[in-house]
């Protein structure tokens, strides 16, 4: 009887500490692979009483894939369309006088993710990545019913850092967000049929931003043992 109860005591005990080492895996342990899409639509309008009418919309579409190094320690690639539309009407009578656009971007980059764990829900983020872009645009001008095209290719390079955070409802499913960061960027603009009035431009930006909009919102998915499981 003394033999039985010893045994059934270190069977509990062996079962208790398998629970809580399942228990303490979560989805940024090591091993786990990381799916993440982040979309956004923004739309403006401007519609004054005279004749002026301004409005543009952008859609963005940021899928990437990430692999946990090391607990909390995420190194992954991402891919980002962007695509844009603008009319920007100056008069509609006599004739109809404006200029619409047309522009679509595409990147490819690598990134490394840190998460600092705040409890089981909460952790503060900080992101670093670097990529290449290229994309194309078309310029319309209309002037009644004559229609001026124009347009041309843009290609560039640039890196930022962000910071933000997490905030994970089930353990393998999370929503992320930017709340503030810097980057710089290159990027030339290389119009069809240069001309001495529309010459290949070169551009470098810097910022720094905080507050951003809530495009910047992600859906994280996380793939690893047990995650997906019930204990």
């Amino acid at each position: 009887m003394k033999k039985i109860i010893i045994f059934s005591l270190m069977l509990v005990s062996a079962l208790s500490v398998d629970a809580q080492r399942k228990r303490t895996r979560t989805a940024t342990s090591q091993g786990n692979v990381v799916v993440r899409l982040g979309m956004g639509i923004n739309s403006t309008k401007s519609d004054p009483d005279l004749d002026p009418i301004n409005r543009t919309s952008t859609i963005n579409f940021t899928p990437s894939v990430g692999y946990m190094v090391v607990d909390n320690l995420e190194l992954g690639v991402d891919l980002s369309i962007n695509n844009s539309w603008g009319e920007n009407v100056t008069t509609q009578s006599p004739v109809v006088n404006k200029n619409v656009t047309d522009a679509t971007n595409v990147g490819f980059g690598v990134y490394v993710q840190k998460y600092f764990p705040l409890n089981n829900w909460f952790a503060f983020t900080t992101k670093v990545d670097l990529g290449l872009s290229t994309g194309s645009y078309s310029s319309d001008a209309v002037n009644g019913s004559i229609t001026t095209p124009s347009g041309g290719v843009t290609s560039g390079a640039g890196g930022s850092a962000n910071f933000g955070f997490a905030f994970t409802p089930y353990n393998a499913f999370s929503l992320q967000a930017n709340i503030a960061g810097f980057g710089i960027q290159s990027t030339k603009n290389d119009p069809d049929g240069v001309a001495p009035g529309n010459p290949v431009t070169n551009t470098t930006e810097f910022g720094f931003n905080v507050h951003r909009q809530t495009t910047n919102l992600s859906l994280v998915w996380f793939f690893g043992r047990g995650l997906w499981k019930k204990n």
